[in-house]
């Protein structure tokens, strides 16, 4: 049994007996550089980071590539829009560095909470904190500098040490030019 999948589901369920829940995942390797999801495509899981980095993107109308996200280990990574909605994914989401996730079918998902009633709890409390995480990204967003935006990364050491500058300017929403810039201000 994978010790970081069972404290993070433990964390959402501490109460509950989640042996049925962790037997639903599938472990799967991903190599750096390769998609796991690609707009169109089928998106009907959520995987568990037990090793890695993925980046969440979009193209705008003018063919920029926009990073709306990064997962790390012991996080959660799919197309939120895509497996919440139709099923189908709205983003690209790449693998920057070999890893090692489990994912779980949306069937499954639906399967155990019908089964095991309990188990939506998890369901609503994971929910509950994205929803939570992305308003607090869009605020940010739309009220603090991205100087400001970066100061808050370097608190996150997974920011800093494994996501190239390149892709960190995209999710900050300037350019690599302007991040130079704001390096170098704020060294």
């Amino acid at each position: 049994m994978n010790t970081e999948l069972h404290q993070f589901l433990k964390f959402y369920l501490p109460d509950q007996d989640i042996e049925p829940f962790i037997e639903c995942f599938k472990e799967i390797k991903i190599k750096k550089s390769k998609h796991l999801l690609r707009p169109g495509q089928e998106c009907n899981y959520l995987a568990f980071i037990k090793k890695g980095s993925f980046r969440v993107y979009f193209y705008n109308m003018n063919g920029k590539e926009i990073i709306t996200w990064f997962s790390f280990d012991e996080m959660v990574i799919t197309d939120m829009l895509g497996f919440y909605t139709n099923g189908k994914a709205q983003f690209y989401v790449e693998a920057l560095e070999d890893s090692i996730i489990y994912k779980i079918s949306k069937e499954n998902l639906e399967m155990l909470y019908t089964k095991y009633p309990v188990y939506r709890e998890f369901g609503r409390k994971f929910a509950e904190e994205a929803l939570t995480i992305l308003m607090q990204r869009t605020m940010s967003l739309h009220t603090k500098s991205a100087g400001e935006r970066y100061k808050e990364l370097l608190q996150i050491p997974d920011f800093i040490q494994r996501i190239p500058l390149k892709y960190i300017a995209s999710y900050l929403g300037v350019t690599d030019t302007s991040l130079s810039r704001i390096r170098k201000q704020i060294k």
